[in-house]
């Protein structure tokens, strides 16, 4: 092969490879691909499946969010508020770990749509001033405290930037059942009324046990609920008190509140009624003032009082509510409720024997107990004899339900007043202001108020109650009325031959109706409720029936000589012919 023959071969040979390797190359150059191309779609599904479940989980929690986790905050560890119990364990405040809500402005989208989702959700929002927030990309708090319910609803709208961030949350789990002498707190400015109030002016920490039951409140609750619907009553209070050692046992002031929603209630349901407000009660002073009597020396139960006429002092001219005969005993003046006889004890008194009394019972200032609430009574400017005359029988002077329930509890538990409590940790307070004597022959006219007097519906077969009724005309722009609004109460004791309890039961306003003839006076309308809270508790409480021979032996311990041996207690059945 010459030289030009062998150089086309090279070049043939040349370009044959060349061609060749062209030919190789797209091969190898779509297999590359398709491998990339394989890959790139194994990606894609993969970030496809993620964003997928991404989606579907977020998708999930929208519409059905899990339940928020609380915990419990331990007071003694974080130094937050006190634990409150009832006396048997049962939380009545209690401090968690919850959540609140906030939106983040410069992760919101559309500032004006999110303003008005929300303040759709919540009307406290002014949505104008939300939108302007947000689009300032300021981080908003919209409420440091939201339900689970409500989260559930804030996540339902998808919108962007929003966050719960964790809160303190102080919850009652009794709700509305001790409103009052519980209290609230509002977050930022601790608590604000009722032993709340208390734990944070005092810092109290760690659990506090409360004297409260919380059977006896709801028995209580329940009874003063049913005659304020009743009556149709404007409101109505109930407070049971241990007549030895001052243990609030239940206090309801109706109307009542959430204080879990307290901002959800009006003010005057707020109010606490047993302890913050003051009245004239009325006739339940009767008791008082013959109390004071007796132990001055000034009259006996069987001293006959002359009320045939009108009693006129100054001005006045004191009447009876409906006349009983000529001469009572004082005895018959507390039965049946005779303004005449009760005001012509106190003028015995003359001024200062009278208000040194009303002073060692501690009627003539302010209460000092747990709750802040307590305010001081309101008493007459000068004593002369008109406002004695008509302090006595409670008008001219007006206290907190709490005041008078502790002052009767010193006639009737054998002469010691004590100071209401509602810790276990208080310190009981007492102090003589009528022997024991006295007590026990109060404890007997009492008695007598029941059986033969204006009492009578609050009688609780095997209880032997002894209490006093108490209707209150409402001073009004022109004075009293006649035929205005009243204030009915019923304040007795149980068992009433060895007392434990004392009760109040007062309705605020009531009205009669057809089974009380018209009438709106506590005996129709208090004592019936008190019977029946009596029968209620007293198993509760573990006060048992007492045979009636047992009973008179002790009603009849001091005035057995006088009376006779061998008395007995009349029946009900007795009492009504």
């Amino acid at each position: 092969m010459n030289a030009s023959a062998l150089n086309r071969f090279e070049v043939t040979i040349g370009f044959d490879e060349l061609a060749r390797k062209r030919a190789v190359r797209p091969k190898a150059e779509a297999d590359q691909a398709e491998s990339i191309r394989r890959r790139l779609l194994l990606c894609g599904a993969g970030l496809g499946a993620v964003f997928c479940a991404l989606g579907f989980r977020t998708a999930q929690l929208a519409l059905n969010p899990p339940p928020p986790v609380y915990q419990l905050a331990g007071s003694e560890s974080t130094g937050g508020p006190a634990l409150l119990e009832d006396r048997e364990g049962r939380a009545l405040a209690l401090s968690i770990k919850g959540f609140g809500l906030a939106i983040h402005g410069s992760e919101v989208w559309e500032a004006e749509e999110a303003a008005a989702k929300l303040a759709g959700l919540f009307p406290h929002i002014d949505p104008a001033k939300l939108r302007i927030k947000l689009e300032a990309g300021q981080r908003v708090v919209i409420d440091r405290v939201i339900t689970p319910e409500q989260r559930e609803e804030v996540l339902a709208l998808g919108l962007p930037g929003i966050t719960f961030p964790e809160a303190d949350i102080r919850a009652y789990p009794q709700g509305r059942l001790f409103s009052h002498v519980v209290g609230y707190q509002i977050p930022g400015r601790g608590g604000v009324t009722g032993l709340e109030a208390t734990a944070s002016s005092q810092e109290l920490a760690g659990t506090q046990r409360t004297t409260l039951h919380t059977a006896a409140q709801t028995i209580m609750l329940g009874e003063v609920s049913r005659a304020m619907a009743q009556f149709e009553a404007k409101a109505a209070w109930g407070l049971l008190l241990d007549a030895h050692s001052g243990d609030v046992v239940s206090l309801v002031s109706l109307p009542d509140f959430d204080p879990n929603r307290p901002g959800a209630s009006d003010a005057s349901a707020r109010r606490n009624r047993v302890v913050s407000d003051t009245y004239e009660l009325g006739s339940a002073f009767k008791a008082l003032t013959v109390a004071m009597a007796l132990e001055e020396g000034i009259v006996a139960l069987d001293t006959p009082v002359d009320v045939t006429s009108p009693l006129k002092v100054g001005d006045w001219s004191i009447e009876d509510y409906s006349e009983k005969g000529n001469v009572l005993s004082v005895e018959e003046i507390l039965a049946y409720s005779s303004n005449i006889g009760t005001a012509q004890l106190a003028l015995l008194m003359g001024q200062d024997g009278f208000t040194a009394a009303l002073e060692r019972f501690g009627l003539l200032e302010r209460m000092t107990t747990s709750l802040p609430e307590s305010r001081s009574p309101l008493i007459p400017r000068e004593w002369g004899p008109a406002e004695i005359a008509t302090v006595s029988y409670g008008h001219g002077i007006a206290v907190s339900p709490l005041h008078l329930t502790a002052a009767f509890a010193a006639l009737v538990n054998g002469g010691e007043q004590v100071t209401p409590r509602f810790l276990l940790s208080d310190p009981v307070e007492k102090k003589r202001v009528i022997s024991e004597r006295t007590s026990l022959e109060l404890r007997r006219a009492l008695r007598a108020v029941v059986t033969e007097g204006t009492g009578s519906f609050a009688e609780a077969e095997g209880f032997y109650v002894i209490g006093k009724t108490a209707t209150a005309d409402k001073p009004g722009a022109g004075g009293y009325n006649d035929k205005g609004p009243l204030i009915s109460s019923f304040i007795g004791a149980f068992p009433g031959h060895d007392p434990r309890y004392v009760m109040l039961i007062s309705l605020d306003e009531p009205k009669g109706n057809a089974s009380t003839y018209g009438y709106a006076t506590a005996g129709w309308t208090a004592a019936p409720a008190f019977k029946r809270a009596v029968e209620r508790l007293a198993p509760v409480l573990g006060v048992m029936p007492t045979p009636e021979d047992q009973a008179a032996d002790a009603f009849l311990t001091v005035l057995g000589a006088r009376d006779g041996a061998g008395a007995t207690l009349p029946t009900a059945e007795e009492n009504s012919r």
